[in-house]
């Protein structure tokens, strides 16, 4: 099995910031519209679709750059060097220009401690529902709710109501992390902190769910 090193520069950090300075927020947001809506039923999670959307022409990344020059030029091989080697430093490298070749790539040390940080951090955001303010300053948090039952007798579903303002343009939508799922249920009106529950509580019915073994945390009452 043949070792590459596309990773000419180790300084570079996969994490959080990263996506904050590299993300294209407008095909970030289209994704948020389209592919990141709980009935599209990806498998993709809103930290997934942000790194892809970290692959565009004002990304100067060193590593991405000569991985694209001299190892592979297509879009899915770029996506996953991105995703499963740089952040998640998986070293088996799926895309040898010889299929007949194994190859795997050296993942630096510091590469390793970077992925085990992140991936903690996102968890706890994702799980606060806070990972979008992270991410950029147009999401802004208005109320978050969190659930009990649903998943399990301790497993806890949440669902996150946002704001997005692009320039004087202003939208909102309800976001949940449910299961294993991080996904968009709908862009909608203005909703007040009643209308957002009936919200929540709309979208556990159309599932199937009737809420006779859940009960609300946080700031919401028990049933």
């Amino acid at each position: 099995m043949n070792e590459i090193n596309p990773i000419i520069d180790e300084k570079i950090k996969y994490d959080l910031d990263y996506i904050k300075e590299n993300i294209d927020l407008k095909e970030f947001i289209k994704v948020l519209k389209k592919d990141l809506l709980w009935d599209g039923q990806s498998e993709l999670s809103v930290i997934d679709y942000a790194r892809r959307c970290c692959l565009n022409d004002n990304n100067k990344d060193a590593n991405i750059i000569n991985y694209k020059k001299n190892y592979n030029n297509t879009s899915q091989s770029i996506e996953d060097f991105l995703v499963l080697n740089l952040y998640n430093c998986e070293t088996e490298h799926f895309w040898s220009k010889d299929p007949l070749s194994s190859e795997t790539i050296k993942i630096p040390k510091t590469f390793l401690k970077t992925s085990k940080n992140f991936n903690k951090e996102v968890d706890k955001l994702v799980n606060s529902g806070d990972l979008l303010e992270r991410i950029s300053p147009i999401f802004k948090k208005l109320m978050h709710w969190e659930f009990v039952g649903e998943q399990g007798k301790n497993e806890v579903d949440n669902h996150s109501f946002y704001q997005l303002t692009i320039n004087s343009s202003i939208e909102y939508f309800y976001l949940t992390k449910t299961g294993d799922y991080n996904h968009v249920v709908k862009f909608c009106n203005k909703l007040n902190e009643k209308e957002f529950v009936k919200e929540i509580v709309g979208f556990k019915l159309d599932r199937g769910f009737d809420g006779k073994e859940s009960f609300i945390i946080n700031n919401l009452v028990k049933k």
